[in-house]
């Protein structure tokens, strides 16, 4: 009877340790390539960059757009945020999924799909000793703009952050998609939201993300949304020209997708296949690049408090 009460004692504190113990943290020193593990299974390929010093800092999880790594937008901000002081963790999601990119093939992989991918790297940050976990910020672009987005509800919180677990401190999604209606947009924000997009984006039309920011300011939450006048979709993507019409890609500006839950299925699907056209404008805008920096540079800076 001893030695039954006794395993069962012993098996008790195994389970107990094991339920509280959790990826052990990282080395300070860790940097460079790094593999980001997902809630739905992928190890993801990342790029991690620390400030000098060994002070703990605040970080930026950097999401690409449709056609992958390297991106232009990724590669201007990363070393800007890293001047500016910031940690930055550039997430590859596509590499894992064996995709290349999806700008020609919309419903390939959904930016929702990539909620796990920011979760994870907010979770690999938390382990960072360089890091305060309490000051990640999540930005992505177009892609990765939705996302940003996605990643911003209530529902991805409580679905992807473990309780008394980090959050992001904020979100900056550059250019997303906002026509969708989307049920998980409706329930909330799980903190400030910073839309940046050009006036004239024929991609992701700035009007809908406009009415989407006066809609959560309607129902009491910090969202944000900064139109550049005159400026495309790309517009902080340096090199590009000002104006690049690209023949292949799908675009459903004129669609209004409506899902059944932030993870689909697409309601009206057929309707939505045939709206799809191809064709969108980039263009590189500097004017617009500069003052989306000095932007982002004081909102990063008021969401540190």
């Amino acid at each position: 009877m001893r030695r039954l009460l006794a395993s069962l004692t012993a098996l008790a504190l195994v389970s107990c340790t094991t339920q509280i113990t959790g990826p052990a943290p990282l080395s300070a020193n860790v940097h460079g390539a790094v593999e980001i593990p997902t809630d739905d299974g992928l190890v993801l390929g990342g790029d991690l960059a620390l400030p000098e010093g060994t002070e703990r800092v605040g970080a930026v999880v950097l999401m690409h757009g449709c056609s992958g790594l390297p991106t232009r937008s990724v590669t201007v901000w990363q070393p800007l945020l890293l001047s500016w002081g910031y940690a930055t963790l550039v997430v590859d999601s596509f590499t894992a999924r064996g995709l290349r990119a999806v700008c020609a093939n919309a419903l390939r992989l959904t930016g929702a799909e990539r909620i796990p991918d920011a979760y994870g790297a907010l979770a690999f940050l938390a382990r960072h000793p360089r890091i305060d976990s309490g000051q990640v910020m999540l930005m992505g672009f177009s892609h990765g703009g939705i996302a940003t987005l996605g990643s911003a509800t209530t529902w991805a919180r409580r679905r992807y952050a473990p309780m008394e677990g980090p959050v992001f401190r904020g979100f900056f999604p550059f250019y997303p998609y906002c026509n969708a209606i989307v049920p998980e947009m409706l329930e909330g924000l799980a903190g400030p939201v910073r839309v940046h997009i050009g006036e004239l984006d024929d991609w992701t039309p700035a009007r809908s993300c406009q009415d989407l920011g006066a809609l959560a300011r309607s129902m009491g939450f910090d969202m944000q949304v900064t139109v550049y006048p005159g400026a495309r979709h790309g517009f902080d993507a340096v090199g590009l020209p000002p104006s690049l019409y690209q023949r292949n890609v799908d675009n459903a500006a004129a669609c209004t997708p409506r899902l059944a839950s932030m993870m689909g299925p697409i309601l009206n699907l057929f309707e939505l296949m045939s709206c799809i056209k191809k064709g969108a404008t980039v263009g590189h805008d500097p004017e617009a690049t500069e003052r989306a920096r000095a932007n982002v540079r004081r909102e990063l800076e008021a969401l540190r408090g």
